[in-house]
């Protein structure tokens, strides 16, 4: 079979891939960097959330106080003088 014979007759696929690549090429760069604003957005509200749970703030930080002992500033504080020699 001759080289130039094969490069000459080319399946359907192909010649639709040669007539339309850089239209798909085009659309497939806009999708590629709109998912990519939203999955960035979506890592910096997971990281706010983190942040706010460890920090104790927030919706977030609403969750933790729930295992957290009592600060100096809620109701019960334990005394440290009955403790100390």
């Amino acid at each position: 079979m001759d080289a130039t014979a094969a490069a000459a007759t080319q399946s359907g696929l192909t010649t639709w891939v040669m007539s339309n690549g850089q239209i798909v090429l085009f659309f497939s760069q806009l999708a590629y960097w709109f998912f990519m604003v939203v999955f960035i957005g979506y890592g910096v509200a997971q990281y706010k959330r983190w942040v706010n749970f460890q920090l104790g703030t927030g919706h977030s930080g609403q969750l933790r106080r729930d295992g957290v002992k009592p600060t100096a500033d809620d109701e019960h504080v334990i005394s440290i003088e009955e403790f100390v020699e």
